[in-house]
Parts: C-alpha cells; structure tokens; sequence
C-alpha cells in the first residue's frame, strides 16, 4: 500500500513515448498556492473590499494584491485537484476514490462547520454591530435563531455561507463526483483519441491559449444571472477548469507547451493586469457596476472576457514555471505537501482571531500586518505540530491520512 502511495505522490504522468515524468511541481505549487491565500487572507484586514473585519483605515495597495490574486488562485487548486484525479485513479477504482474524497474532503467541511466557522462567525458578527456578547452566548443565538433564518436556494453559494473559507471542500467533492462520467469517458479509447488530438493542437504555438473560449463563453453568459461568488457561474468555471486540469496532465504535451509559453503567459498576464488598473482609474464606476450588477452590454461582455483570459494566462504560467523550476523532490515537500490542508483549514480563522485584536491597536498598518501574519503563523504551525499531526483522530478530521495500520482500512 505504501509503494502505491508513493507513486501517486510522486504523480506520474504517462506520454506517448511511454517515458513518464515526475511532477513534483503539483506538490509545490499546491503549498505554494496555501501560502498565498494565508497572505491573501492577512491583507483582507486592510483592503478596500467588504470582509468580516476589517481595519478602520484601509488603502488601495493591498486591494491591487487580493484583486491579483482573485484572479487565479482557486482555479489554480481545481486545476490541480483535477490533474490529482488522474493520478489518484491510476491506484484506486471508482468507488475507492469516491469515499477517499468524501473522508478527505466532506468529514473535514462537516467538522469546520461546527468547530471553526464558529468563531470567526462571532467575530463579524460583533464587528459589524450584529451582536453583542459573549461567545457562549452568541453560539445558541446564532446556531438557533440566524443560521437557518435565510430563505435557502438550489445554489452552491450556501456552501460559502455555511463554511465560509471551507466552502472549497464541499465544492470539490461534488466537482471531483460529478466529473468522474467525463473522467470515465476520456480514459477510454475514443476519449484517449481526443486527448490526443487535442494535444496536437494544444502542442502549437499558442494552442495551448484555446482553453480560454469556453472559460470566457461561461463567465459571459452567466455572470448577468448568477453573479455572486461561488454561485453557479463560478462553479460551472470551476468545473471546467477541473476537467481541463485532467487533460492537461494526460498528455506531456500539454505540460511542455505551458512550459514553453510561460514568459508570454506572464507577459500578457501582466499586460492585462494593467489594463485592468488603467481602466479602474478612468472607468471606475463602470468596473463597479459590470462587477455588482453585470449584464450583456458591450463593456462588460469585454470586462468578464478579459477576467477569463487573465485567468487562464496565469494558470499557464504558474504551471510551465512549475514545470521548469518546481520539479524536484525532497523532505519538506513531503512535509508541506502532508500539512496543506490543516494549514488550510485552520489559518482563517487564526488569522481572524488575532487580528480582531491587532487592528484595534493605535499603530500603523504595516505594524499590524506584520504582527498578524507572523503571530498567526505561529499558532497555526504550533497547533499543527502539538496537537493535528501527532493524534489519528484528529488527522482524519483535518483530512489527513491517519498513520497506524488499523486505520487505513478507512482512507483505503
């Protein structure tokens, strides 16, 4: 069991001559990519965008960066967890995957739910002068009276109003389930030959681009009608982001083309980026409205065409530099790659803890950031290494592959 383990670790990826390729990069663009969203999340306290707390004085520098960074990194994770597929069932049948994913992913989401939402829940809450006590007193308040006052919906946004930052793992089960009728189908003959020819085309010079249409055709169509975060039109993105990640990873082609463009990936993609920047200073209000209230006029058609392509730009480029510079093992990715998601799961609510008390403090702001971030790191490693990766039970409620024998009958 451990051997096939290590293989899957180790992600091969099969080409056509037969040699195989290892890609250590997933696992450090994955650690990679928690690190961000650990700074994306300290630098939420002093943007000029709506969080759960936020910090009386806030400036459009750190708004620049969470905008940068919106851009691409949760499709980054469902491109990666889409190439994960690939390799995960080369080792395990359909339903061996399926009940992985579901102690992996839905038994963490039920866990956080009840035990870390919580807090951070209380902590908007009294920020925002919804509710004032004391933290026993706002669980059977909250829990009892306003969780369930909301008329709810067929909408994948109650997965983000539940779980808040962990909304991710409820959405990825239900993508990675949904999906494996497409995984089934392009593992087939016929769906190989797709593959193939898609690589043909994608191996081109600038092929590798052709991705971007149906990415742009949804966020276009669907952005008027479902225009809230995490609703059906980033789902749908989401999904097709994960079954491009499949393809992208079952064919080496694809993965020497991101290679072989990634400086034109970077290049446009910076390009974009100060476009962007360039019409939010002249065309401000109508950046607003096409992002609060979009619809099918001219303008925005073009503003959600380009948020797609700068996406999938810099999808490019984060994987053929990976590819290029990432592709080597050692012990700390092994080490980063077990702790990605306790670190995950932990680090918002961490983070919102401490700052609610840092921001209060008469300091500046780089003070405040720098307290935060080192602080909230400390605990969230402290926590990690005390208490999560020491005990089994907890390994499996923070999605980890718990370390004695009599467990593995359960992660199979």
């Amino acid at each position: 069991m451990s051997k096939v383990r290590d293989k899957t670790m180790a992600a091969k990826v099969t080409v056509n001559s037969g040699q195989a390729d290892r890609c250590y990069y997933v696992d450090w663009l994955r650690a990679l990519g928690i690190i961000i969203v650990f700074i994306f999340h300290n630098t939420r306290f002093f943007d000029l965008i709506d969080w759960e707390v936020k910090n009386r004085e806030v400036l459009l520098g750190p708004t620049i960066f969470v905008l940068f960074v919106n851009f691409w990194i949760m499709p980054l994770f469902f491109m990666l967890a889409g190439g994960g597929v690939r390799f995960a069932l080369e080792a395990r049948t359909t339903m061996q995957f399926i009940c992985e994913r579901f102690w992996r992913l839905v038994v963490p989401y039920l866990f956080g739910i009840l035990i870390l939402i919580s807090p951070q829940n209380y902590l908007e809450f009294l920020s925002k002068g919804r509710f004032s006590g004391t933290f026993p007193d706002f669980l059977p308040w909250y829990f009892g009276d306003k969780l369930f006052a909301k008329k709810f919906s067929f909408d994948p946004v109650w997965f983000s109003y539940f779980g808040h930052h962990l909304w991710f793992l409820a959405v990825l089960f239900i993508i990675s389930v949904i999906a494996l009728p497409i995984v089934s189908y392009l593992k087939s003959e016929s769906g190989g030959r797709l593959i193939n020819w898609f690589a043909a085309v994608g191996g081109k010079v600038g092929g590798i681009y052709l991705f971007i249409v149906p990415l742009a055709f949804v966020e276009v169509l669907l952005r008027p009608i479902y225009s809230k975060y995490s609703s059906w039109t980033d789902f749908i993105f989401w999904f097709i982001v994960f079954i491009f990640g499949y393809i992208l990873f079952s064919d080496q082609r694809f993965i020497e083309s991101a290679d072989r463009h990634k400086y034109i990936s970077l290049s446009c993609g910076i390009l974009l980026l100060v476009l962007f920047l360039v019409l939010s200073t002249c065309f401000l209000d109508y950046l607003r409205m096409w992002w609060d209230h979009p619809d099918y006029s001219m303008g925005c058609i073009f503003f959600h065409s380009m948020w797609a392509v700068t996406t999938w730009l810099w999808l490019m480029f984060f994987l053929g530099a990976g590819k290029a510079f990432l592709n080597f093992g050692n012990t700390w990715r092994n080490r980063l790659n077990e702790a990605v998601m306790p670190f995950y799961m932990l680090h918002q609510t961490i983070i919102l803890i401490i700052g609610f008390q840092v921001i209060q403090w008469p300091v500046g702001i780089s003070l405040k950031y720098s307290v935060i971030s080192s602080t909230s790191l400390a605990v969230v490693v402290g926590i990690y290494y005390v208490l999560i990766m020491r005990f089994n039970w907890l390994r499996l409620l923070f999605g980890m592959k718990p370390v004695k024998k009599a467990w593995r009958c359960i992660t199979l």
